[in-house]
């Protein structure tokens, strides 16, 4: 009788499994540029001024459905509440090359880069459309000036009489 030890035929059977597991990880993890739409006209995106001040970044990940055109629908996968939106109002402005209805993810990062001295900073984007975009701004710095316009000077109008 010619049997194979269950030790190998136990090895060889996680083998194929294994590699089966990775083929199919693989295919979803990295859509190739062939598999995602082009997008012809997109509004920049913007960092929430609340979340800005706060200081509030990460990661927002959507599941975009299109009709071969326009975004139809958005599924939020992951991300801070207060950025969610504004990732969600961008794509809203997507338009594609005529295209075949499809999904794919995108990803927004939200960086909040180290206090600007006094300056206003609109900040920098990225774009990797349509699968990636990078909203990164200088955190909100308040610099009042004194009341009486000079530097130093703390005396209020009324000891000065």
């Amino acid at each position: 009788m010619n049997t194979v030890p269950k030790n190998t035929a136990r090895w060889a059977c996680m083998c194929v499994l294994s590699a089966i597991c990775l083929a199919g990880s693989n295919s979803t993890a990295q859509q190739s540029k062939d598999d995602v739409p082009i997008v012809v006209r997109a509004s920049v995106p913007f960092y929430p001024r609340l979340a800005r001040a706060a200081r509030v970044e990460g990661d927002v990940h959507l599941l975009l459905s299109t009709d071969g055109t326009r975004v139809s629908a958005v599924t939020v996968k992951s991300g801070p509440p207060m950025l969610i939106p504004a990732a969600e109002e961008n794509v809203r402005t997507w338009e594609f090359k005529n295209d075949i209805p499809m999904k794919f993810a995108v990803t927004f990062r939200y960086k909040v880069l180290p206090e600007s001295a006094c300056e206003i900073d609109d900040g920098t984007i990225v774009l990797r459309l349509p699968t990636e975009v990078e909203v990164s701004a200088r955190g909100v710095q308040t610099c009042d000036p004194p009341a009486d316009g000079k530097a130093g000077s703390h005396s209020s109008p009324s000891a000065k009489e």
